[in-house]
């Protein structure tokens, strides 16, 4: 071997085999201490490359279980409310099937209803209120979202929808509504009305909203009525003899002079004395006049206010033929004046001016002969607010005037008074009836208001009053409406109660279910409200209905049971929902057409119903006699739907597109189809009972896809966990350091560094061998 001390090939040698010993084991002291193969691009670029690759799968499947994860917890959280709703929904049908049994009343059936009504609300409010992360999951929004140009239709989300723009075209064909009547209205006992007769006058049958408070009228009796003209006449022709129990032909006369009476009337005469008492008491008065004091009495009777005067004693007289006493006086007469002590009012006298002679032309006056005379005051005037009448039943009662007895602004009322007097018993009394007008002008000249005195058992009228109805008196004699009796009524999904009083008349029970169907319910509009409830006055039942179709036109009644008894109402026609073609299109194509009565359509446009309103299409009109008109549109109803699916889309896998759809179906009562379920009644609780049927299958089924999403999701964590697993193994073998081999490894660049340190060192001797040859 040649020795050379310029250059040290050998030191050089061992030098370059000492770094690479170095380095391989600073790179072998880096795996070591990370534990990985890997640790650089340079240590194997391809493994690298792929070690990365599959670890975003790992960590992407991680996080893809941890999805599946939330997803499974979200499906929980609905399913919980879903559980809930269905529970209260169990509830309701054990309330319906309670209510569905004949041992209830009606007050028995409305606490029913009252929880019933509470039970749909926490329905809503669960369905309103569950979410998860803030996100609605049973109110629809969780499946998709819609809208549309016409409030006649509503969308029922039921799972994941087909989304687009759809144009919905419906036609109608007109069904029918419920129509109740009631039972028959009859007068009670003691109570009377009066009944306008077709043969009245048009100018009285428009001005007389009722006749009522009658008294001294046999039922059954015809009253006459007739507005006359004032004809200004002041003289005897103002007055006439009404009636006579004597034998004698009794008369008026005005004595030479002129009678002015101050209000029309009945003067009644009764006499006390016979004729025998004083036509031969000539001892003192001779002549041609003979007087007996206090022979007679006399009163007034006001027709025009019912007041009756005191009686007030008078003289009896009789006038000889003769200048020479005349034991057989051939007339006897009373004559009054105004000085006679006769009051109209208690203060004002009859007689304004002149006198008044009755005269009699027969011996045959007897004690406790008595005689009537109608008066009639001629000096009133004749306004369109006047009402001058004659009671024309018998041609001798007086002509009356009612000042401002009409207004054509307001409801009035006046009190006509007719005298009623027996020839044969004398007695005289002061009969009565009030009659209630209407606004009017004016009531026509000449023309008769006649009406039939109704009493016990007669068909009642439209202003009897409730508290005179027989069938809300009770067999021990008690009348329901001595207290005030509420009425509740239950229609559309809505409820409200009105307030019946014994004052009321059958108008203003007829007034207050119309404005409770029309304002509060909703079953109606103005323009159909006076056919809604209808009295018809000659069969004596309430005809009752609402504006609306089918099912929804429903109406029931919750009260005291008598009054419910009372009005027993039957139903006289049955409700029919309106029939409804309904096609739908998408970007002009065909999509689906369907006929449907029962105004949803199904199973056209994908995870969504379609509900329509139940009169669309349908318009409804009255004719004022109670009869209602629902007629179909020539046309169809055209209405654009916007539908968006917004069902959650679950990331269950590591790459794009590894994803599944889960959604939750719309539920509360509208879904469910129980916002209007009753049970006030039997018939009602009845069809309530298949209506919760049919919502407990729905509520079931979509219990059963949120079960089948869950078990689904949890195969999927199985899956991706499993995935996980394998993939984070292979990842492993590609970039985790194999310990032992790597310390094998290891150990031999030890001893390779420790042989080459020592070479590198015997390497730098070598030049000092030389420089030994040197120095010798």
């Amino acid at each position: 071997m040649a020795l050379r001390i310029y250059n040290n090939i050998s030191s050089l040698n061992a030098q370059r085999y000492l770094g690479i010993t170095n380095t391989q084991m600073s790179k072998s002291l880096e795996r070591l201490s990370s534990g990985l193969r890997i640790n650089h691009a340079a240590d194997d670029a391809s493994g690298l490359a792929i070690s990365e690759k599959l670890r975003g799968q790992i960590s992407g499947l991680k996080r893809a279980s941890m999805n599946a994860q939330d997803g499974i917890s979200m499906l929980q959280t609905a399913e919980g409310g879903l559980q809930e709703i269905q529970s209260i929904v169990q509830r309701m049908r054990e309330l319906a099937v309670q209510a569905a049994n004949g041992t209830y009343t009606a007050n028995d059936r409305a606490e029913l209803q009252k929880e019933v009504d509470q039970l749909k609300s926490e329905i809503n409010r669960i369905s309103a209120s569950t979410e998860f992360n803030t996100k609605k999951l049973l109110n629809g929004d969780a499946s998709a979202l819609w809208s549309a140009s016409n409030n006649k239709l509503e969308a029922i989300i039921k799972g994941k929808v087909a989304e687009g723009e759809y144009s919905v075209s419906v036609t109608a064909t007109a069904g029918k509504n419920y129509i109740y009547k009631t039972d028959i209205m009859t007068i009670g006992e003691s109570n009377t009305y009066g009944k306008v007769d077709s043969s009245s006058g048009a100018s009285w049958k428009n001005a007389v909203k009722s006749i009522d408070n009658i008294n001294g009228f046999e039922s059954g009796s015809s009253v006459t009525l007739k507005k006359v003209d004032t004809d200004g006449t002041a003289n005897s022709d103002a007055a006439a003899v009404l009636g006579y129990t004597g034998g004698a032909n009794v008369s008026l006369s005005d004595n030479g002079t002129t009678y002015d009476v101050s209000a029309s009337g009945y003067l009644e005469v009764e006499f006390l004395a016979a004729t025998s008492a004083y036509e031969n008491d000539t001892s003192t008065n001779s002549g041609t006049q003979i007087r007996a004091a206090n022979a007679a009495r006399v009163r007034f009777y006001n027709a025009e206010t019912g007041y009756v005067s005191d009686w007030v004693n008078v003289n009896l007289e009789y006038i000889s033929g003769t200048g020479a006493a005349d034991t057989s006086p051939d007339t006897e007469f009373i004559e009054l004046n105004s000085s006679s002590g006769l009051t109209t009012d208690g203060s004002n006298n009859l007689f304004s001016a002149g006198g008044l002679r009755i005269i009699t032309t027969d011996d045959n006056i007897g004690v406790g002969d008595k005689v009537v005379i109608s008066l009639s005051d001629y000096d009133k005037s004749d306004s369109s607010t006047d009402i001058t009448v004659q009671y024309t039943t018998s041609g001798n009662h007086p002509e009356v005037t009612y000042a401002n007895a009409i207004s054509s602004t307001s409801e009035s009322s006046a009190t006509v008074y007719v005298g009623n007097f027996d020839s044969n018993s004398g007695e005289f009394n002061l009969n009565s009836f009030r009659l209630n007008f209407n606004p009017v002008t004016s009531i026509t000249n000449n023309e008769n208001l006649v009406f039939t005195v109704l009493g016990e058992g007669d068909v009642a009228t439209s202003a009897t009053k409730l508290k005179d109805i027989q069938r809300f008196v009770n067999d021990d004699g008690r009348n329901i409406f001595d207290n005030t009796q509420e009425l509740t009524i239950f229609g559309n999904g809505k409820q409200t109660t009105i307030y019946l009083e014994g004052d009321d008349t059958l108008a203003d029970f007829e007034s207050k279910l119309e404005d409770a169907l029309v304002n509060d319910l909703e079953m109606g509009d103005s323009s159909i409200k006076n056919d809604l409830v209808y009295y018809d006055t000659t069969a004596g039942t309430f005809k009752i209905q609402s504006g609306l179709i089918g099912e929804d036109s429903k109406i029931s009644f919750i009260g005291d049971q008598k009054l419910i008894d009372g009005l027993s109402l039957t139903t006289i026609q049955e409700g029919e929902n309106s029939s409804l073609t309904v096609s739908v299109t998408k970007n002009g194509a065909t999509v689906g057409s369907d006929t449907v009565n029962d105004y949803t359509l199904r199973g056209v446009i994908s995870g969504v119903e379609l509900s329509f309103d139940k009169n669309l299409g349908v318009s409804v009109s009255g004719d004022s006699s109670g009869n209602l008109t629902f007629t179909a549109s020539s046309s169809a109803t055209e209405i654009e739907l916007h539908l968006v699916d917004n069902s959650t889309a679950l990331q269950i896998g590591a790459n794009e597109g590894q994803d599944i759809n889960v959604s939750v179906a719309q539920i509360n009562t509208k879904s469910l189809d129980l916002d209007n379920v009753l049970v006030v009644d039997q018939d009602s609780a009845q069809k309530a009972i298949t209506k919760i049927d049919r919502a407990l299958e729905f509520i079931s089924g979509a219990r059963s896809t949120i079960g089948a999403q869950v078990n689904r999701l949890e195969h999927a964590i199985t899956n991706l966990d499993t995935a996980r697993e394998n993939l984070t193994a292979s990842e492993s073998r590609i970039r985790d350091l194999d310990i032992a081999e790597e310390m094998a490894q290891f150990t031999r660049y030890q001893i390779l560094q420790q042989s080459s340190t020592a070479m590198l060192a015997q390497a730098n001797q070598l030049p000092q061998l030389a420089l030994q040859l040197l120095g010798r």
